[in-house]
């Protein structure tokens, strides 16, 4: 639709009839921060984000492979896995895992559950970038563990924020 000023300016006055007639409360941010509960808490998950290039003929191996662990992670990480899941693969086959652990421990849990399906995969797949976010001291914890890999590792800012888990 191509409207003119002079369609505009009707349609503005015409809007007024519109509007309720009693004014709406609105909610400032103040307001939301003042609540006696907040919705959020400080964020101390580990992430690791790595991104796998699928080798040439063995997608079909490879993506057989993603539930397998799915089903270690389901029947072994209570307690230490925030989420897990895969994106992908992308057209250019390339697979995402998307990860996170409450804390090093857990990142570290995770590895030693998932290796040998991880070695199978690397029949598979490459993992071309390797980010691992998180609190600086729990990254410190995972250099060495991680150091075969190469990562690549980036510190939570202060004050960075999660919500909170719901009962």
């Amino acid at each position: 639709m191509n409207f003119s000023l002079l369609n505009l300016a009707a349609i503005l006055a015409t809007a007024s009839a519109f509007t309720p007639a009693k004014p709406v409360a609105k909610t400032t941010p103040t307001a939301l921060r003042m609540s006696s509960s907040t919705w959020y808490e400080d964020d101390k998950v580990v992430t690791l984000v790595p991104k796998f290039k699928i080798k040439e003929g063995m997608k079909e191996q490879y993506i057989a492979l993603l539930p397998k662990f799915v089903e270690l992670v389901k029947a072994n990480e209570e307690g230490s896995c925030v989420h897990y899941g895969f994106v992908g693969p992308t057209e250019d086959d390339f697979v995402i895992c998307r990860e996170g652990y409450n804390d090093a421990a857990g990142l570290l849990k995770h590895l030693d559950n998932v290796g040998d399906v991880l070695n199978e995969a690397l029949q598979y797949a490459d993992i071309v970038d390797l980010y691992v976010q998180g609190p600086a001291g729990e990254l410190d914890k995972l250099k060495e563990a991680l150091a075969a890999f190469g990562p690549d590792y980036y510190p939570l800012a202060e004050g960075s924020l999660r919500s909170k888990a719901t009962p």
